[in-house]
This record gives C-alpha cells, sequence and structure tokens, in this order.
C-alpha cells in the first residue's frame, strides 16, 4: 500500500468533510453525553458511588460516541462513492483501492476520536471522579483512541462486504455481540472488543486489587485472566486483521451500482 498516497487521501477526506451538517452532528454527538449526565444529576441520581465515574464515562464515550460516530462515518465510506457516481474514478487512480481505504478510515477514525475526547473534556467537570480524575481521564481517553481504531476497522469491513445492508449489518453486531455476547460468562466473550477494553481500563486504573468484595460484578466476568499486555496485542491484532481483511476484499470485489449493471 502506498502510505503516501492514503495520506493525500486523508488529507482530501479530512478537507472535503469539513461542512456545516457533519460539524453541527459532530457537535449533538460530543453533548450528548454531557446533557445526559447533567440531567442524572439534576434529577437526583448518584454517580458519586464508588466507581460510578469511571463506569459511566466509558459507557458513554468509548461505547456510544465512538460507535454513533463510527456507524455513521466509518460504515457508508464505499458505498457513499458508489452512491455518488466517484468510485470507478476514485478506482482507476494509480493510487489503488487499499490506499483509498486507508485515507478514508483514518479520516472516520479521526473524526471521531476528536468528537469523542471532547465530549470527554465537556463530561469531567459534571461528573467529576471522587479519586484521582486526571487518571480516569487519561484511562477513558487512551480507550477512546482504541475502540475507535478497532471499531472503525470492524466497520470499514462490513461497509465493503455489505455496501447496502452496511449499517444493518454494523448496528445488529454491535448489539448481539458487543452489548450481549461480551457480557456471557463464557470464552466466546474474548472475542468481543468490549471485553479486551474494559479489561484494559480495569487494569490501568488498578480495580483489580481495589475492587470491595461486595462489587456487584464478577471479578472474573469483568477482567478475565489474561494480562494487560495481551489484551492489548490482541485489541491491536483484531484491528490490522479486521482492516487487512478489508483491503483483500475491495480489492477482489467488483464494485458496481445496480443501475450500470
Amino acid at each position: 500500500m502506498d502510505l503516501r498516497a492514503a495520506w493525500t487521501v486523508f488529507r482530501f477526506e479530512w478537507t472535503r468533510t469539513l461542512t456545516v451538517p457533519r460539524l453541527a452532528f459532530g457537535a449533538v454527538l460530543a453533548l450528548f453525553p454531557v446533557a445526559l449526565l447533567a440531567l442524572i444529576q439534576y434529577q437526583g441520581g448518584r454517580l458519586e458511588v464508588a466507581y460510578g465515574a469511571p463506569i459511566a464515562l466509558f459507557v458513554l464515550i468509548p461505547q456510544v460516541v465512538c460507535l454513533m460516530g463510527l456507524l455513521l462515518w466509518a460504515t457508508p465510506v464505499i458505498h457513499s462513492e458508489l452512491e455518488g457516481r466517484t468510485w470507478t474514478y476514485l478506482a482507476i487512480r494509480p493510487a489503488g483501492k487499499g490506499a483509498i481505504l486507508a485515507g478514508k478510515y483514518l479520516t472516520a477514525t479521526t473524526w471521531t476520536t476528536l468528537v469523542a475526547l471532547v465530549s470527554l473534556t465537556a463530561c469531567m467537570p459534571v461528573i467529576w471522579p471522587d479519586t484521582e480524575p486526571l487518571r480516569v481521564f487519561a484511562v477513558v481517553a487512551a480507550l477512546t483512541v482504541l475502540a475507535s481504531l478497532a471499531y472503525g476497522a470492524l466497520y470499514v469491513l462490513m461497509g465493503v462486504i455489505f455496501l447496502r445492508r452496511a449499517m444493518v449489518a454494523a448496528v445488529a453486531y454491535t448489539v448481539m455481540s458487543e452489548f450481549v455476547v461480551s457480557w456471557v460468562p463464557a470464552t466466546i466473550h474474548h472475542f468481543t472488543m468490549q471485553y479486551h477494553l474494559r479489561c484494559l481500563g480495569a487494569e490501568w486504573l488498578g480495580w483489580p486489587d481495589d475492587l470491595p468484595h461486595d462489587f456487584p460484578i464478577d471479578r472474573e466476568l469483568l477482567f478475565g485472566s489474561l494480562s494487560t499486555e495481551l489484551h492489548l496485542l490482541i485489541l491491536l491484532s483484531l484491528t490490522a486483521a479486521l482492516f487487512t481483511a478489508a483491503v483483500f476484499v475491495l480489492r477482489h470485489r467488483e464494485l458496481v451500482r445496480a443501475d450500470e449493471a
């Protein structure tokens, strides 16, 4: 893959997406967790309980903001070009399909990461953790970057495989796998990204040694028995494998609009 070409595509896509609708939606997405947390506090909800703030930030930022942004910005990267009748011209460029996909993937993930980090920063004054707030911010920020890269690679692959139904496939996978299977007390949850993300977050926050014995979630289900390094290696390997698969499928699949067939 031509890295210079991928960088060129990224810069072009980043400039092209600086539109009022994209900025407006990004602002709404970033402010959604802030509004939700403020409403909970206003209604008398208690997020000051032990570990309430980190858990709420993990759920709202890497698991809601990132997923919503990537669903809208990573999943349709190829289908949007087909609908706009520009894919034929892009595919015959010297850079190749892989560089085009890499540039679009980087655009979607950086956009999502930026929106998520803005949202995290705005959430901190609303739900200021009682202990080590800077550490909580740094951990959630790191998980946000990892989530954007991992889920972005997955959604790009789905966008290449399913095209018109990519959004439906991505939503179905997210609900069934990331929000259901990841909490199943069996080995299968090791194949979900949320499992490795939450294990990394727990390890980086020092929870395995600090959680009280009456914590409502089973320790083995929450943390597993793998090391931090292995969780990180698995997550990064999944990201690389999914993106490589997306490039492979794109290079060997003929993409034609229905009205051009």
